[in-house]
């Protein structure tokens, strides 16, 4: 199984706040519910819990606690259900599709948000309820950032529905472009902002050093979550991963493949702490004051846990199971009828004994 395969990431563990990871599995499946991102029943709540979003939430801010904490929780439960609602159906009706991502997209804007086709609002309105909490204590020019973040992530969708849709597997370059947008750790990092109250100068993010970095990050993280999520995406029939892309481009078998990701990723790792070992050196180009060099050594670090957190994370959910039939649709965003009038109890539940 892929998930056995193991990558060496040379990134410390990160340790989150007793009680953190109860609260934000708590968090998550009463705000998805309350939203109306899924059903409200025993089998949804647990399909959603056995992901272990909240491992990814608390691992990316380990230092927030009470709302800030709850406002990166549901920005991971948040991802998570776009993810899987463009996959689904919705993902195989370009017009609906499209109409949905600009009504989503437009609650980031100035001009408020439109309204969403049938089928979208649920995720409308959770779309408008956690960008006005994220954006309330940042600055404007966070607040630009971000919502480009989000424009982004979302616009991504298109493209991957669109490049599932033809069937054809994309060639190295026009794999690591998509995947570079679809992986949305951009839109994390602007939530590690967010939850942690500091903002990273401008100035610092344009830099090419740190730019470079958020590049290097995003491919250590997507290559070996290619690898780990790969039956998962043969089930629901995606091309767009690294591993067919090398099959389809060498003609050689999965095994073979599989280790020159591990290469791949081995020299990844090595430029990225080469670069990151850079860093201070920016801050004194950049004339940085203490608070600002403060901020950017902050960003070093999130963008050093999140590779740490989403790959322990891979490896640990049930999220990279192939599914069964369509392997398209998952199964908490659909309801039994026989499951409708069932109290969601297993939130609290599984929340005690995390």
């Amino acid at each position: 199984m892929p998930t056995d395969v193991d990558f060496l990431l040379p990134f410390p563990a990160v340790a989150v706040r007793p009680g953190a990871v109860g609260r934000a599995r708590r968090r998550g499946v009463a705000w998805a519910t309350a939203q109306g991102l899924i059903p409200p029943t025993r089998a949804a709540g647990e399909y959603f819990l056995a992901m272990r979003l909240a491992d990814v939430a608390t691992g990316f801010a380990p230092e927030a606690d009470g709302t800030d904490l709850d406002v990166m929780t549901d920005l991971i439960t948040w991802t998570a259900v776009c993810d899987d609602f463009f996959d689904g159906p919705a993902g195989d009706d370009p017009e609906f599709a499209a109409a949905a991502v600009a009504a989503l997209t437009s609650v980031t804007t100035a001009t408020g948000p439109t309204a969403a086709p049938a089928g979208a609002e649920a995720l409308a309105g959770a779309t408008a309820d956690l960008w006005a909490r994220m954006r309330a204590p940042m600055s404007p020019a966070w607040r630009t950032r971000a919502g480009h973040g989000w424009g982004r992530f979302l616009r991504s969708f298109l493209a991957e529905a669109a490049a599932r849709r033809a069937g054809t597997v994309p060639d190295l370059a026009g794999y690591l472009a998509l995947r570079r947008e679809t992986m949305a750790m951009y839109v994390y990092l602007d939530a590690a902002e967010r939850a942690g109250r500091y903002e990273v100068p401008e100035r610092v993010l344009a830099d090419p050093a740190v730019r470079r970095l958020a590049e290097l990050q995003i491919d250590i993280i997507a290559h070996c979550n290619d690898v780990h999520s790969i039956e998962h995406e043969e089930a629901r029939g995606d091309t767009h991963n690294l591993v067919l892309v090398l099959e389809h481009e060498t003609r050689r078998p999965r095994a073979e493949v599989i280790e020159e990701v591990r290469r791949r990723v081995d020299g990844l790792v090595a430029r990225f702490r080469h670069t990151a070992g850079t860093v201070p050196a920016v801050c004194d180009r950049l004339a940085c004051d203490p608070a600002e060099r403060t901020a950017a050594l902050r960003h070093l670090t999130a963008l050093t846990r999140q590779m740490r957190v989403t790959y322990d994370w891979s490896l640990a959910t049930t999220r990279y199971t192939p599914r069964s039939g369509s392997g398209r649709r998952p199964d908490y965003l659909s309801v039994r009828d026989a499951e409708r009038d069932e109290l969601l109890l297993v939130a609290d539940r599984t929340g005690r004994t995390s």
